[in-house]
Order: C-alpha cells, then sequence, then structure tokens
C-alpha cells in the first residue's frame, strides 16, 4: 500500500505593490484552475488523477497568498502516487512561461487559443503593477520541492508574446478562406499589368498594415487598376487571404462588387 502524504500543496503568491483588483485576482485564479484541470486530463496517469480538481486549502494574509490541495473526491486527501499530477502543472506552468519569454523553444504541449488567454489572464495582476511578482511553489508535509517567480517585467512580455501567438494561430483558420464585401483601399499600385508585384493595399478589418494585392485573373485586375483612380476609390471586394510560412502575405482579390469615393473629411 502507497505511503500516504499528509499535505501537498501548490502554493500561489503574489507580491504586490498596489492594490489588487478583485476582478483581475479572480480571472487570474479561475485560469490556474483552467490550466490545472486541462493538465489533468491530458496528462493524468489514472482516471481519478484525470479527474482531480484545485480546492483551496488555506488563504494567507500578508501577500495575496493561496494554498491549494488536489483531491479526486471532496474530503480525500491525495496519496503519494499523486504528487506527480501537483508537481507536473508546476512544472509545465514554469515551462510554459519559458517558452513565452524566450528562454526555451520547446513548448511544454501544443496551446490552444484559451490557453494563451489563461495563461495571460495568471499574470496580469502582476503586469500593470511595477516591482510586483507572482510566486509559484509546491510544498510536500510542509518541505518545498519546486518553486519559480515571474515578475511584472517578465509578466508584460508574456503578454505581448500571447497576443502575437494569438494572431498567429487565427491565421491557418483564415487562409483560404473567401472574406465578401470589405473595403479595399489602396497604398501602392503598378500600371503595369504584367506586373505581379508592387501592388499594395488595405483592409482594415483584416489587417492594420498595407499587404501585396494578387488578382484572381487579368480581367478583375483590368477593371480595378484601370478603371477608377485607386487612390480616390474605395473598393468593396472579396478576397482570400494568403500566407507565407504561417504568417499573412497577401490578399487575393476573387471578386469586385462596387465602388465609392474616398471622402478624406469623413
Amino acid at each position: 500500500m502507497a505511503e500516504e502524504v499528509k499535505d501537498i500543496r501548490l502554493i500561489i503568491e503574489i507580491k504586490n505593490e498596489q492594490p489588487l483588483e478583485l476582478m483581475d485576482l479572480t480571472k487570474s485564479f479561475v485560469s490556474i484552475a483552467n490550466q490545472f484541470n486541462n493538465y489533468a486530463a491530458k496528462f493524468g496517469d489514472s482516471k481519478e488523477n484525470r479527474e482531480a480538481k484545485l480546492f483551496v486549502k488555506e488563504i494567507r494574509s500578508g501577500s495575496v497568498i493561496m494554498e491549494l490541495i488536489e483531491m479526486a473526491t471532496i474530503g480525500v486527501l491525495p496519496f503519494l502516487e499523486n504528487i506527480n499530477t501537483i508537481v507536473g502543472f508546476a512544472d509545465y506552468v514554469k515551462n510554459a512561461y519559458n517558452f513565452l519569454l524566450g528562454r526555451s523553444k520547446e513548448k511544454p504541449t501544443e496551446f490552444t487559443n484559451n490557453d494563451y488567454k489563461d495563461l495571460s489572464q495568471i499574470v496580469n495582476p502582476i503586469a500593470n503593477d511595477n516591482g510586483s511578482q507572482l510566486n509559484v511553489a509546491t510544498t510536500i508535509n510542509g518541505n518545498v520541492e519546486y518553486h519559480f517567480h515571474i515578475d511584472s517585467l517578465e509578466a508584460n512580455a508574456v503578454q505581448n508574446k500571447i497576443d502575437k501567438e494569438i494572431k498567429q494561430l487565427r491565421l491557418p483558420e483564415l487562409i483560404d478562406d473567401v472574406k465578401t464585401k470589405v473595403l479595399l483601399t489602396w497604398y501602392q499600385a503598378r500600371n503595369d499589368m504584367k506586373s505581379s508585384v508592387g501592388n499594395k493595399g488595405t483592409i482594415e478589418e483584416l489587417s492594420d498594415k498595407p499587404m501585396n494585392i494578387v488578382f484572381e485573373d487579368d480581367d478583375l485586375k483590368e477593371k480595378i487598376l484601370h478603371g477608377e483612380n485607386p487612390f480616390t476609390t474605395v473598393f468593396v471586394v472579396d478576397v482570400k487571404l494568403q500566407n507565407v510560412n504561417g504568417k499573412l502575405a497577401a490578399f487575393k482579390i476573387v471578386k469586385l462588387h462596387e465602388t465609392f469615393e474616398l471622402n478624406e473629411n469623413n
């Protein structure tokens, strides 16, 4: 029979400099719970471990310190074989943030959009509080087994990286997806019909930067570039988003619906 371990805890400490907004703190702990549930479901080595949840064991004064325990069933304390879930989860979180901070090229797992949002929300209470710090530790019978921390500067770097990662996650969903009746304005246009480069335009609802423009066929290209003045006209078009190496590279115009004059006073 496995030796019982009386007290395994995940310690989350926020050393804040400024008062914490309650909603930010609540969302941070909800995101920790979400990530633990996902980790347990994916990596738990038994049915009980895969269904394990985190429960609040103690809240201590001073900094915001939350002590959490894992239980498969309320009232049943974890046994020795359950240590891997708590310690493994702490290691997962550390590796996730190391990746987001550029300290490691390895992701601990493939992150979903919700994973990224959770990881951003976890550090949000310290991101806007200069000098603050988030500490994560595991203890077994009072002995610290594992510890790491993130400061406010690193939290901001994490959130900036997550914003970029979420945008990259969305790109594959957009590839070959036709966006209908979007507004195109021209940034740069070539008069040479034979030129396949140099045409750039902006579709603000899809990207705030001018992107390369390509055309479904030459008839469409002729109609758009040699009809009305492209620089004083808004074009209502259908486009496909095209990428190179996972990054948005061009808008391919597949249909022209209508045009109207660009009124710079509006």
